[in-house]
């Protein structure tokens, strides 16, 4: 996927801390608002120097356009024309343009403004389409549950319950309880390792587990083994409903397809 945005101000702590700042031109957006919003990342911390990231030619700081395909090197671009790739203390160029996008989404200003508009290719899909890969495996065990082919034994709903409690998933959840979930505030770090522990946990089952549940689990842990390499180099941002990065919310959707099969064998609310 490749990026392409405007920056007014870059800047670095040689630490391998980044700053950015944007300047927005909305014609849009309507007088009472204005049309020109200026945003900038939390500063550094008190009595850091920030250093400028400059054209090499021209020496100038401010309007320097950001490129770069994700995963690969940063292109910044002068108004004066020149292009060059940065090389920043305790960063590689790769490292540059993940942060640089990470920084530029985070800086949002709400919902009549967002920077989706910074990617180039918006109709790319997910890299990697775990949901797919689960696909057959999740809706054959769910027609089995569903025509009653499939109950699941007292082990197997012992299984299930474990996997469920670990992931964090209720059957049967309080207002207080739904309340105190909408409030919670999770990273992207907090959802990627959610995500590698509860693979870790399907897995680990999987190989303890004999019958058609061991079968199905050891199915699943297969084909969502890609999201056990996952790293936040991978997190390319994008448009999801839940405003994670595409690869990441494919994942938790793909476990969490395993997680409905595991509650409507281990319930037996298999009428859906």
């Amino acid at each position: 996927m490749t990026w392409n945005f405007t920056t007014s101000h870059i800047g670095h702590d040689g630490a391998g801390n980044l700053t950015m700042e944007i300047c927005h031109h909305r014609a849009d957006y309507g007088n009472r608002f204005g049309g020109v919003f200026w945003l900038r990342t939390p500063p550094l911390p008190d009595g850091t120097l920030e250093l400028d990231v400059c054209c090499p030619v021209c020496m100038a700081d401010r309007g320097l356009t950001v490129s770069g395909v994700w995963g690969g090197p940063a292109q910044l671009t002068c108004v004066c024309a020149h292009s060059w790739t940065p090389r920043l203390p305790a960063l590689s160029p790769e490292d540059v343009l993940r942060k640089l996008v990470r920084l530029a989404r985070t800086s949002d200003p709400g919902p009549g403004m967002p920077l989706w508009r910074m990617r180039a290719d918006h109709d790319a899909k997910p890299p990697t389409p775990l949901q797919q890969a689960v696909h057959s495996y999740v809706a054959d065990a769910s027609r089995a549950l569903n025509r009653r082919e499939w109950q699941f034994s007292d082990r197997e709903c012992a299984v299930a319950s474990d996997l469920l409690t670990r992931a964090g998933v209720r059957v049967y959840w309080s207002p207080e309880a739904l309340e105190a979930l909408a409030k919670q505030k999770r990273t992207d770090e907090d959802h990627l390792e959610w995500v590698h522990e509860n693979l870790q946990a399907l897995e680990d089952r999987a190989r303890t587990t004999r019958g058609r549940l061991g079968q199905f689990l050891s199915d699943c842990a297969a084909a969502l083994r890609p999201a056990a390499r996952l790293t936040m180099d991978d997190l390319e941002p994008g448009k999801t409903w839940s405003r994670m990065p595409p690869v990441l919310e494919d994942a938790r959707g793909a476990l969490g397809s395993v997680h409905v099969v595991l509650t409507a064998g281990a319930t037996g609310d298999v009428d859906y």
